[in-house]
């Protein structure tokens, strides 16, 4: 195939640190067999890496496609393409890898590209040796072993995982080869006009080091990192309170004046630890009567929805007839807000939460911990959406939008330690200040957004937030069906805000 020429004049590679959307991947507990002899490697978390193409075209066999280097798109398309028996096109990519330390190990490698529309369509991702050149040899192409195949393409980003072919700094060709869909799927490029719709190839890794002869022969993850699922989770003495006859999922010690130790850096300026018999109205506004387009509950002020026992508050999402305003729905649903109460500029936000949501019963079902602009005007930060069904269950999404048309940046995240967010609690943390935001899971930084990465940062994020809580029954990520269990409980164990 013709190879579009990459001119001399086009932009230089951008490399990005800390705006990973991957999971930081993080070190598990090093288990030393007793028979041992060999000291453990350790590995330290880092940032992770969001790298940009150095250089992108679409590899075609059709000349009058002229210059593809220098165009806003890619385009991928099988060999009877429009029934162009020679209407082959891969869309090419070519990524400078340069900034892994020696001792990275464990790399982790995401190839994001973005499409404007849903496909189905068999998509193969091939790491190609050689520059893009190399990926026009249709015989070298074939040869590689090593594809990843997706069998849906997204509106949005497609990820393709090519761990195994990112080991280390260098040069990295990836083909995109359509299978299936005979017409053009188009991708966008690294010269598209919209920054945030760039490929992107997204690294993490461990960084190993030897641990001190003198140290601790492990390294125990920090309390409020979930333990293994095979151990009930719990980060707090097994002191209890009473319970009412609505159960939490854990108990926790009983109420205490004295506040929670703040992290370093950081002063506790407003919680709720859920230690009393009921919601706190002095801080939460509780919503009533309310129907929204966007989902299909009904948000009710009801002792059966929303209640504080045991030291924990529980959203209870409930399949039942409510009549709602002027509608009458089949679910109702629980939304707290602090909107005229309580609101903050910049600060450390925490929700330490127990999902409803499991493999195989949880489709429609979606809590939430967010923040909006006291003004009601554009912005939008998600800590933690925590929605159910399959594909969805086992990740947090965190995101951030400008305005709903929609103009925003997310990303889903499994979580550090493993596991997913029903089999106990975590912990969810967005740091904001003047320059950037970045997203934790059990203390772990997973995601870090700034000026460098979204253009209308500074148009959004300078004003007062109140807090948003809820949990939606429906919506565009689908209802529930009949394998859906309700009642369904959201349970949280406090709520922290903290500022410098």
């Amino acid at each position: 195939m013709p190879l579009a020429h990459t001119p001399a004049h086009a932009p230089a590679r951008r490399v990005r640190f800390g705006r990973s959307r991957a999971l930081l991947i993080v070190a598990a507990v090093a288990v030393l067999a007793s028979t041992a002899t060999i000291l453990p490697l350790f590995a330290s978390d880092d940032d992770g890496l969001t790298l940009h193409p150095v250089a992108d075209t679409t590899i075609t066999q059709v000349w009058q496609d002229g210059n593809n280097a220098v165009k806003t798109t890619l385009a991928s398309c099988p060999a009877m393409c429009d029934g162009n028996p020679h209407g082959r096109r891969d869309a090419t990519l070519q990524f400078a890898v340069d900034q892994l330390p020696p001792n990275a190990v464990d790399v982790k490698a995401t190839l994001r590209v973005y499409a404007w529309h849903d496909f189905t369509a068999r998509i193969l991702a091939r790491a190609v040796p050689g520059g893009l050149r190399a990926a026009a040899n249709a015989a070298q192409l074939a040869a590689v072993s090593a594809a990843r195949a997706v069998d849906r393409v997204h509106k949005g980003f497609t990820e393709f995982d090519m761990s195994g072919s990112v080991r280390g700094n260098g040069n990295y060709t990836f083909a995109l080869s359509q299978q299936s869909y005979y017409t053009r799927i188009y991708w966008a490029s690294r010269e598209n006009s919209r920054e945030n719709l760039h490929p992107e190839l997204v690294l993490s890794y461990k960084t190993a080091t030897r641990p001190s002869t003198t140290g601790p022969a492990t390294v125990l993850p920090p309390p409020t990192t979930a333990p293994p699922a095979s151990t009930p989770p719990t980060t707090t003495p097994p002191t209890t309170k009473p319970t009412a006859t609505k159960p939490p999922a854990t108990t926790k010690p009983p109420a205490t004046t004295k506040p929670p130790a703040a992290p370093a850096g950081w002063n506790l300026v407003w919680s709720d630890e859920f230690n009393g018999n009921g919601l706190d109205r002095s801080k939460w506004n509780l919503r009533d009567g309310e129907g929204r387009d966007i989902d299909r509950g009904c948000n009710v002020d009801s002792p059966k929805n929303t209640f504080v026992s045991g030291g924990h508050l529980t959203l209870r999402a409930l399949r039942e007839t409510v009549k709602c305003s002027s509608q009458t729905r089949q679910f109702s649903q629980s939304y707290l807000d602090t909107i005229g109460r309580h609101s903050w500029t910049y600060g450390r936000f925490e929700i330490r939460a127990k999902s409803p949501n499991k493999p195989g019963a949880s489709k429609g079902l979606w809590p939430a911990f967010w923040l909006r602009p006291e003004d009601g005007g554009n912005g939008e930060i998600d800590v933690t959406e925590l929605p159910g069904g399959q594909g969805w269950y086992d990740r947090s999404t965190a995101a951030i939008f400008y305005d709903y048309s929609p103009v925003k940046q997310d990303t889903r995240i499994a979580l550090p330690s493993g596991g997913y967010p029903g089999d106990g609690f975590h912990t969810y943390t967005t740091e904001w200040d003047a320059t950037s935001l970045k997203w934790y899971i059990d203390d772990k930084l997973v995601w870090t957004r700034n000026r460098s990465t979204t253009p209308w940062f500074d148009k959004a994020f300078h004003k007062p937030y109140n807090l948003r809580l809820n949990f939606q029954v429906g919506g565009w990520l689908g209802d529930p069906d009949g394998s859906t269990r309700f009642p369904a409980d959201f349970v949280v164990d406090y709520v922290r805000v903290y500022q410098h």
